[in-house]
């Protein structure tokens, strides 16, 4: 699960960003101090060669009065990022409205700022429309405030889900829905004929998973609610800011967005509501009931109405929208980053059939026995190659090309520049894994580069960083690493999986469409054919 999936990955639509501009076209004239940004639009105050390297804010393309360079990044902005870097080098100043940002796109520069500063770059951008998507104030971990509270929340999520001993624990489940997941495409493909979405298929997976690590239970809400679309829906919303956000004056246009966000984080809210209250009544009719997931770590920790609460002195207590927040940044951030990952990962491998039929000799050589059987995670750890594949997918596709942004606390330096108090700032790890320099035939897969080599996608090594590093670094990662690996070589090695008829590996769309995540222009189709009787599997869940 890569928790760092809510970025700020476009910007406000276009035709509200072009009536914005005619707005302002004709107030520009009470507007001139913003062409005076950053030194860039300084007519010559002071000789240049006068000033030091440091004292400099970083280099960036010309921005626009008011909007500044907003309309360069509507559309895959790690895309523009990386092209502006070809032209300015591996650190870009930009200007977002009256927002001062950079973008880095070298491990270095990413080390700077996610290890060497990492007390400086550890707040989020405060994002009104957040206030409005996300529930209010610092509730959750991902968009909290750096503090003593935020610590503590951190290590309880992760002490009741992620350690070694949880993940060990919790393997039957992570089992039992791959099974699921291997029987609703065998199904859904009416037996290997019909070709499927297989992106869509991981992603109900995923989120069969993480209700189940929330509630013991996979149902995923009342009504009927199709989880992974809500949770769409609140991926796009999330991926820009209000226009108020970056420009104050305009604040008005956020009103109908406003509106719109509101009433998805309501039908959310309904969903978190009834999760909560079945467990509480089931707690009510039985004390001595315990449930092994994450409800049964927050619960007892809610301030109740009356200001009492059931936390020891060295608990923090948790009010009901910390614990929402908590579970729904779980669910947004889990859900569809694996499903794209596991997704990219099959359209490469059908895509350089070499690979995929090294990768299916590796599994007859290490796993050949276990024809009907399910591949558990003791099998996936002697499964080395499999393990190259992920960290070539990751290093390509990574689910979060931008990572979450990041805001400056104080002055502080990067690359020589000085990066003021209050920058906006990204770090392009898709850029970084497509890097020319770093990487030998960079945009070719070949995930033999990765053997015999000590590089981990873990946050050690800045050249490949798809769950970011540092003490923001995802929680999540662990549960991630080990679907992934179990998923990808279960449905190797339970299907032939071939292109649908009229495709070819020659001709598949590797484009990316624009989206808080690194989404396939075109939806991996797979027609998935058995390879041994299905029988062995679980019975499917509803």
């Amino acid at each position: 699960m890569f928790v760092p999936c809510l970025e700020m990955e476009s910007f406000p639509d276009a035709d509200i960003l072009l009536f914005a501009l005619a707005v302002l076209s004709l107030i520009i004239i009470f507007c001139t101090r913003n062409l005076i940004i950053s030194g860039r639009c300084t007519l010559c105050l002071a000789p240049a060669d006068k000033k030091s390297k440091v004292e400099r804010f970083p280099p960036g393309p010309w921005s626009w009065p008011i909007i500044g360079n907003m309309h360069l990044l509507a559309n895959l902005p790690h895309q523009v990022i990386r092209d502006l870097s070809r032209q300015y080098g591996p650190i870009i100043g930009l200007r977002l409205g009256q927002q001062p940002a950079i973008a880095v796109c070298s491990p270095s520069l990413a080390k700077e700022v996610l290890m060497t500063h990492d007390s400086v770059f550890g707040n989020r951008p405060a994002f009104k429309i957040y206030d409005n998507l996300l529930y209010p104030g610092d509730s959750g971990i991902i968009f909290t405030t750096l503090s003593r509270e935020w610590r503590a929340h951190r290590k309880l999520c992760v002490m009741s889900l992620m350690t070694p001993k949880c993940l060990q624990r919790m393997e039957y489940i992570r089992l039992e829905e791959v099974s699921n997941l291997l029987g609703a495409v065998y199904a859904e493909s009416e037996q290997g004929v019909q070709a499927i979405n297989i992106g869509t298929c991981v992603a109900r997976t995923s989120a069969r998973l993480l209700m189940r690590l929330v509630q013991s239970e996979a149902c995923f809400s009342p009504g009927g609610e199709d989880l992974p679309q809500l949770i769409r829906l609140i991926e796009q919303e999330a991926a820009s800011p209000g226009i108020g956000d970056l420009i104050p004056a305009l604040s008005w246009l956020d009103l109908w967005r406003t509106r719109r966000v509101r009433a998805i984080r309501n039908r959310f809210d309904v969903v978190l509501s009834s999760i909560i209250a079945n467990r509480m009544n089931s707690m009510a009719e039985n004390s001595q009931a315990s449930y092994d997931d994450l409800l049964q770590s927050l619960l007892p920790r809610l301030v109740q109405p009356n200001g009492t609460t059931q936390a020891s002195v060295s608990e923090e207590p948790l009010t009901m929208d910390e614990i929402k927040g908590t579970i729904m940044e779980l669910l947004g951030a889990g859900v569809h980053t694996t499903a794209l990952t596991v997704e990219w990962g099959i359209a490469e491998l059908l895509k350089n059939p070499k690979c995929l039929m090294r990768l299916r000799q590796e599994m007859e050589d290490v796993v050949g026995e276990k024809k009907g059987q399910l591949i558990v995670e003791a099998d996936v750890k002697k499964l080395r190659y499999l393990t190259c594949v992920i960290k070539e997918v990751a290093r390509l596709h990574p689910a979060a090309p931008l990572l979450i942004p990041r805001m400056s606390s104080q002055e502080c330096e990067v690359g020589g520049y000085k990066i003021p108090s209050k920058t906006l700032t990204f770090v392009n790890v898709w850029a970084i894994g497509r890097d020319e320099s770093i990487w030998e035939n960079a945009l070719e897969f070949r995930p033999e580069r990765f053997e015999g080599k000590e590089t981990d996608m873990v946050g050690h090594h800045y050249e490949i960083l798809p769950f970011g590093a540092g003490r923001r670094i995802c929680p999540g990662l662990p549960l991630a690493v080990s679907m992934l690996g179990l998923t990808l070589a279960n449905l190797i090695h339970c299907f032939d999986l071939q292109l649908p008829h009229g495709q070819s590996s020659d001709t598949m769309n590797m484009e990316e469409r624009k989206g808080v995540t690194s989404n396939k222009a075109v939806p991996t189709a797979i027609v998935p054919k058995p390879r041994f009787p299905m029988d062995f599997l679980y019975p499917t869940s509803a």
